[in-house]
Formats: C-alpha cells, sequence, structure tokens
C-alpha cells in the first residue's frame, strides 16, 4: 500500500523517494468549482459512486432520472428507481449517447430487440410466455411491447439532454474497452449479450477496441458535448472497477489492464489538447492504497474510500470551504 494520506496542494510532488517517505498522493489545487455548479454523471458503476458522493455533499446532479416515470408492469429501465443510474460503460456508448442528445444520430424505432421471456425457478432461468422488448444501446431498459420500450426510451432522451444543456460540469468514468458491436450497423451495445436474460448474441459479435477508437470516441463527444453547452466544464476519471470477466485472449488480470491503461493514456492526451478537460486519479488512488480499498468481493470500491475520493476531488477542485471536503486521515484512506 502506497497512499496513507491524499492531499490537495499547489504543487504535487515529483519524487518517487518522497512518496514512499511520506505516503502522500498529491492531486493539484484547480478551483473549478463551487457548491451551486451542477454535474452530469456518466460511465461505469463508479459513476454511480460519484454521484451518490456529490449528492451526500450538497451537490445537484444530472441527468434528473426521478422524472422517469417507470410502470414496471410495462417496463423496467436498468435500476431504476432504486438506483438513481444507468451505465455506460465504453467510450462508444457515451459517444452515441451524447450524438443522440445532439441530434446527430435518431435511432430507428425498429432497432430493437425481440427477447423470449424468461422465468426463474429453483434459480434456473426457464423460457416464459410471450415477449419482450430490449434496446441494445442502454443496459437493461426493456418493454412489454416496442411501444412500452419506446415510452421509456423517449423518457430517457429527454433527461438526458436536458441534463447535458444544464450542467456546469460532467463528470466521465472511464470502464472497459472490450466491447460487442452490432452486426447490421455496427454500432455497439451497452452491455454484453444476453446479460440478465437480454438479447444481443446471435446480433452481435466481439471487439477488442484500440487507443485510436477510444480517443477519437472521446474527442468526437466531448467536442460536440461543448459546441451543445459552452460553459460545460468535464472531468475524466479512469473507473477503479475491474471487468468482471475478459472476452480477449489474455487472463482477466492482464485483459483489465489493457482496458485500464489504454483508457488512462486516452485521458491524458484528451486532457492536454482541451484546457475544460481535467483529469482526477480516481483509478490511481485506488490501485495505489490496494486490496483495503475494495469492498469483500474484490469488484466494488469501499463506501469509505469513495468518500475518500470525493473529498479530496471537493478539497482540490472546489472553492466553497463549507462544501469542500478535507483530505482525508490516513484511516478513511485504508479502510
Amino acid at each position: 500500500m502506497f497512499f496513507k494520506n491524499l492531499v490537495a496542494v499547489d504543487r504535487p510532488n515529483k519524487k518517487w523517494d518522497l512518496l514512499l517517505q511520506g505516503g502522500n498522493l498529491t492531486v493539484r489545487t484547480n478551483r473549478l468549482f463551487n457548491a451551486s455548479h451542477r454535474f452530469f454523471t456518466i460511465g461505469s458503476c463508479f459513476a454511480e459512486e460519484v454521484r451518490k458522493a456529490l449528492t451526500a455533499n450538497n451537490i445537484v446532479c444530472y441527468p434528473e432520472y426521478r422524472r422517469i416515470r417507470v410502470d414496471h408492469a410495462r417496463m423496467r429501465v436498468d435500476t431504476l428507481p432504486a438506483r438513481e443510474h444507468m451505465n455506460y460503460y465504453n467510450t462508444f456508448s457515451i459517444r452515441q449517447e451524447i450524438e443522440r442528445a445532439a441530434g446527430l444520430w435518431v435511432q430507428d424505432r425498429h432497432d430493437i430487440w425481440e427477447v423470449p421471456k424468461r422465468v426463474l425457478v429453483n434459480g434456473i432461468q426457464q423460457p416464459g410466455e410471450g415477449t419482450l422488448y430490449q434496446d441494445p444501446y442502454r443496459r437493461l431498459v426493456f418493454g412489454k411491447t416496442p411501444d412500452d420500450l419506446w415510452e421509456a426510451l423517449d423518457q430517457i432522451n429527454v433527461v438526458i439532454r436536458d441534463g447535458l444543456l444544464n450542467a456546469d460540469a460532467c463528470f466521465i468514468t472511464l470502464g472497459m474497452t472490450e466491447v460487442f458491436k452490432k452486426k447490421n450497423n455496427g454500432l455497439v451495445c451497452n452491455q454484453i449479450p444476453v446479460y440478465a436474460g437480454g438479447a444481443g448474441l446471435r446480433e452481435t459479435y466481439f471487439h477488442q477496441s484500440s487507443f485510436a477508437e477510444n480517443y477519437d470516441n472521446m474527442k468526437r463527444a466531448l467536442t460536440l458535448l461543448r459546441q451543445m453547452n459552452p460553459r460545460i466544464q468535464v472531468v475524466l476519471t479512469v473507473s477503479p472497477v475491474p471487468l468482471e470477466r475478459s472476452f480477449n485472449e489474455y487472463d482477466v488480470f492482464v485483459g483489465n489492464m489493457e482496458s485500464k491503461t489504454t483508457l488512462r493514456a486516452v485521458a491524458a492526451q484528451i486532457c492536454r489538447e482541451y484546457d475544460w478537460v481535467h483529469y482526477f486519479p480516481s483509478f490511481e488512488i485506488v490501485w495505489g492504497i490496494g486490496r483495503p480499498a475494495y469492498q469483500a468481493d474484490m469488484v466494488h470500491v469501499n463506501p469509505k474510500v469513495v468518500e475518500a475520493i470525493i473529498g479530496l476531488f471537493m478539497a482540490s477542485h472546489f472553492t466553497d470551504q463549507a462544501g469542500a471536503q478535507p483530505a482525508p486521515e490516513p484511516a478513511v484512506a485504508q479502510a
């Protein structure tokens, strides 16, 4: 474990031996925000943790998912309303979402999947009666009929566009480079095929995306976002949540490292090109703390560590001292 403290400073440490001696990870102060600024959060499941932590600090967060009326007799929209979040695991899905919000891509009303209903019998999925309809481009969005599905999708479109237009900042967590493309149009699905009883096994193929593709996705998405909302500031981070499984030729540990390091390099390049895009080292903090940073499943980040990460973000990037969190004590960072 490298880190005992997470510290906001004017001049970050540049020497490895001082890191080893003091155990401090330093983040340069860059006071862009205050407590009145509104954040749009998007990305992998770590974006949900960011959203919850910001909300706990009285920061308004978009999209306003609570505006979506989910009639559970007719539709499912990810984990709403129980969890106020929708996952976007890869840069392709993020780009497609922003292109949709910008009006550059309109999903065809027939571009949905038919899914045979399944029921659980003794914990095993068995065929049910009838068919559900699924959106390929968002995680776990289903309708009992095509009209039910599109009623849900139309609501999602509105809250996402409104959020992007009204936010002062966008916090993006980058998750993975392994994706599945649709055979009929080359667009990327939000989730792996047949996840949680969905479709996509016959309709998609695996694609190991490259640095160039992910860089192009983020450059295109962020350029469009800035055109839509000229005042917006963007914070990029790489999700410390590892891949649940890998689909390339490597061991999952190696596949995970390829995903994370590729996205980290993409984020670095983007931040050097745009002075309104800023990197925050969530991935580095969690990996530097090591095993204690994770929950028992070794996948999801310990809530106290998430609090410490957002505390450091607010201490280094917020002007409001009342809203900012102090840099975490060693006991918090090691929780």
